[in-house]
């Protein structure tokens, strides 16, 4: 007996090849026109367009207006358009006008303040720059090198005034620490509440050019004025050295990562928010690696002021423009806050801050052939920024964030290679040097600058930049690793700058001769960074110039904003051709973020949701 299944029967086999014809428009059958009332895109085929088009027999996927909307609002804002913002496009009119409002919609958008905040979350998210670890007990970390103080309880006879957090019990009783009376008192100006007067009591108070210090337990006499608030030193200018602690316990108020007003915090922000108020007030993105400046509050200026006077420039005590709102009033700020007020992330000069950080722009320097010290290392954006170089501890990890984060590139291990056999220079030797030998000519920008001991309530740590200025410097015993250098950054130093390397491209006897030739830190013409030789400019600003000219860094900066515009990146290897006519355009329009990103809603691809 023969089956009445439909799959038996023959005409069922003919059925898709029918359908296939009819759908494809390769045959001489017209599409099957849908019948009245049906949706033509689920009950048969889209007429194809005229074959002239680049689209032809595809169904069109160019974006309806409310898509189009959609997409815009999350690209620019990261959120979708309101109800109303709905009505108002669908209120405009035909399909040109609603396409027309989606252009105006941008426009408006790209000169909102939520454009800088996407921007600013946008690069935290792409540089993802940890907070600065502590390597002691919390809340120690130390960037800002002040001692904190705080206020004497009620009850006391000096109550509301300030004093030393620590080992100076007596003050609030007004007495010294032997019991006898009085003890110091002076009233002043406050760095952190300009236009307000406070007291300070105490050893805080001491106004003298010299204190009393202690070296393994013995009393030593003290210069102020380069010691800092040690000892019986008190906290100078304006309580310049010192920092006011609110909480209960000092130290907490700037270390938790949740304080968005906290130090710790605003080091960490600070190069995502350069990126942004580079994007927001239309400067070149190439400012980002190569700028004299940055931005930061008042609370993070004042950590690169101590900086500069832990590096022997005192003068910075008596520099009241970082801190006094009269004088940085005209400095450009974000769009959440207003000019002149501490808390606004304003641009300010990194060299007036920390003058080790240098405004040359070429400047060089080379420790084989050149005896003494060098004038410091220039400012080179968020290369330089405190949270970039605390959040990384050593060079190799600096180089290697630095490479991947703006330039691009990746790191990855080896697979089934034979390397010679290591012995000392992962950059030249064993299978490491797959990635050392990118890495390291990167690093080698990064050596002068590293961080001795632990803080207490954010002050107590040293950050050294060996071979600058005038206070930076050791005897040549250091090499030895003997007390009192056998710990961290000495022990690193001897560990890893080994002369005759591919990150210390130094002779045995250029390093007997003079140890801070160790320090070298820029790429010698016989080495190339992504096929590039430097030219002799020190420091990351060296690094920046290399991956600059090697097209890398406009190229990743364009993936970046690409990917957040349109929500994936752009192949390197399979759309080459594409990544180079984005970044050409990029750099036609002054490597500015918003007419890029703005160009980027109007292409084609936008518009279609690819």
């Amino acid at each position: 007996m023969r089956s009445s299944s439909p799959l038996s029967s023959p005409l069922w086999c003919v059925l898709p090849l029918l359908l296939w014809v009819g759908c494809s428009g390769s045959g001489n059958r017209p599409a099957p026109t849908p019948t009245p009332g049906e949706d033509s895109q689920d009950a048969g085929c889209v007429e194809p367009p005229p074959q002239q088009t680049p689209d032809a027999g595809e169904r069109s996927d160019v974006l309806t207006p409310s898509r189009l909307l959609r997409r815009a609002s999350l690209a620019l804002r990261g959120t979708p358009p309101t109800d109303a913002e709905y009505a108002e496009q669908e209120s405009a009119g035909d399909d040109t006008a609603q396409r027309a409002f989606v252009d105006t919609f941008v426009d408006e958008t790209l000169q909102q303040p939520v454009f800088y905040r996407t921007m600013f979350e946008q690069a935290r998210d792409w540089f993802n720059i940890p907070l600065i670890p502590r390597t002691a007990d919390e809340p120690e970390y130390g960037v800002q090198q002040q001692r904190s103080i705080q206020r004497c309880p009620d009850g006391t006879a000096k109550a509301g005034a300030w004093k030393y957090f620590r080992g100076d019990n007596n003050a609030c009783s007004g007495q010294k620490p032997d019991g006898t009376t009085p003890a110091d008192e002076v009233s002043i100006e406050p760095w952190w509440a300009p236009g307000t007067t406070v007291t300070l009591v105490g050893y805080a108070a001491n106004l003298s050019a010299t204190g009393t210090g202690s070296v393994n337990g013995n009393p030593v006499t003290i210069t102020c004025a380069t010691s800092g608030p040690e000892g019986t030193c008190g906290c100078g200018p304006h309580a310049v050295r010192c920092h006011a602690d609110f909480q209960t316990y000092a130290g907490f108020e700037d270390f938790v990562p949740y304080n968005g007003e906290g130090q710790r915090r605003l080091a960490s922000e600070e190069p995502a928010r350069l990126f942004a108020h580079l994007a927001w007030h239309d400067r070149p993105m190439t400012d980002l690696i190569l700028g004299a400046y940055s931005v930061a509050p008042t609370r993070l200026q004042a950590a690169y002021v101590m900086q500069g006077i832990e590096g022997g420039a005192t003068s910075l005590l008596d520099d009241d423009s970082w801190w006094r709102p009269s004088r940085f009033s005209s400095a450009p700020v974000d769009p959440e806050h207003t000019a002149g007020d501490p808390a606004a992330w304003r641009e300010y000069s990194v060299p007036a801050r920390n003058p080790f950080l240098l405004a040359e722009r070429d400047y060089r320097f080379d420790p084989r052939t050149t005896t003494g010290a060098a004038k410091g290392i220039p400012a080179a954006g968020m290369l330089t920024s405190l949270g970039f170089l605390n959040a990384y501890p050593r060079e190799r990890v600096r180089g290697a964030r630095a490479l991947e984060t703006l330039a691009c590139e990746v790191l990855a291990p080896p697979s089934g290679q034979t390397f010679n056999e290591y012995k000392r220079d992962p950059g030249t030797e064993g299978p490491c040097q797959h990635c050392h030998r990118r890495l390291d000519p990167a690093a080698i920008h990064f050596k002068r600058y590293a961080k001795q001991g632990s803080a207490t309530e954010g002050w107590g740590a040293k950050y050294l930049m060996p071979g600058v200025g005038t206070v930076w410097h050791w005897p040549a015993r250091w090499r030895t690793g003997e007390y009192p250098y056998g710990g961290d950054p000495f022990a690193h130093w001897n560990r890893w700058y080994a002369a005759d390397t591919l990150l210390t491209p130094v002779t045995e006897a250029q390093a007997q001769t003079n140890p801070e030739a160790l320090f070298i830190d820029f790429l010698p013409p016989e080495h190339t960074l992504l096929g590039q030789v430097s030219d002799g400019t020190v420091g990351p600003l060296g690094f920046a110039k290399l991956i600059l000219a090697a097209g890398a860094f406009d190229k990743c900066v364009v993936r970046h904003l690409h990917a957040q515009v349109l929500g994936r990146d752009i192949d390197p290897a399979k759309e080459a051709g594409y990544l180079d006519e984005q970044t050409a355009r990029f750099i036609a329009g002054g490597r500015k973020v918003r007419p890029f990103v703005k160009a980027l809603t109007q292409s084609d691809l936008f518009r279609r949701g690819r």
